[in-house]
């Protein structure tokens, strides 16, 4: 079994939690997953911590935008499923999308998968969903760190986009090196060679209020390179 497939067909239903993927907070924020306490006045009957793992294991986190193309996030899945998975792999199940690459969900286990879990005891099973639950925020932190994720999100999610330049717009040097990251990311994932001043001054031109003058500098180097041309 793949671990990973688009399926061809829209997915709409069928994941017990959605969730929307906010880059400004960190993912344990944001998956609302039960964990559960080894103690015994804590854990419930063997039964109740199966319901909770059936649960879990049903997870889909939307992006809020699309990747350019399906190879573009199959690469990142392939990259996931070679380096993480081996660190999980008891908890791994199958992992999906669709046409859309707009994001992932964590297929709830079937009836074969749930033999892994089917006879263990209370105290196995508080181990083995919270495992599952560490499995979950270890792909998607290697999704969120990959460098094909990061340039469709300085490209696509404003409010990540935003916050990254303001981070570093008083910084001179790092500004230089986020305007460079943006024209990469507008190279390499929309694979155009150049694109206007309007859409320039859009998207990133708020971040030079503090440094006008580099603004103008890296402007005009950017035109002799044919990276910018004129208004739209």
């Amino acid at each position: 079994m793949s671990r990973f497939i688009i399926s061809d067909h829209d997915y709409t239903t069928g994941f017990q939690q959605v969730d929307y993927l906010d880059l400004t907070k960190s993912i344990f924020e944001q998956i609302k997953r039960e964990r559960l306490v080894i103690a015994p006045e804590f854990i419930t009957d063997a039964d109740e911590i199966k319901k909770i793992i059936e649960k879990n294991s049903s997870l889909r986190i939307n992006f809020g935008w699309a990747f350019k193309s399906r190879n573009h996030f199959t690469e990142i899945m392939e990259e996931c499923i070679e380096e993480i998975v081996p660190l999980y792999d008891i908890y791994a199940g199958q992992m999906v999308s669709d046409n859309k690459c707009s994001w992932l969900g964590f297929v709830p286990f079937n009836a074969f998968e749930k033999v892994l879990y089917e006879k263990l005891s209370s105290y196995s099973l508080v181990l083995f969903n919270n495992e599952l639950i560490n499995f979950q925020i270890k792909v998607i932190e290697f999704i969120i760190e990959h460098e094909i994720f990061k340039k469709h999100a300085i490209l696509k999610d404003k409010r990540y986009r935003f916050n990254f330049f303001k981070s570093v717009r008083k910084n001179s040097v790092a500004l230089c090196n986020a305007y460079r990251y943006y024209l990469d990311a507008i190279h390499e994932i929309e694979e155009l060679d150049s694109i206007s001043t309007d859409k320039l001054e859009e998207d990133i031109g708020c971040h030079f209020l503090y440094q006008p003058d580099l603004y103008f500098e890296l402007l005009e180097f950017s035109i002799l390179k044919g990276e910018i041309n004129g208004r739209q």
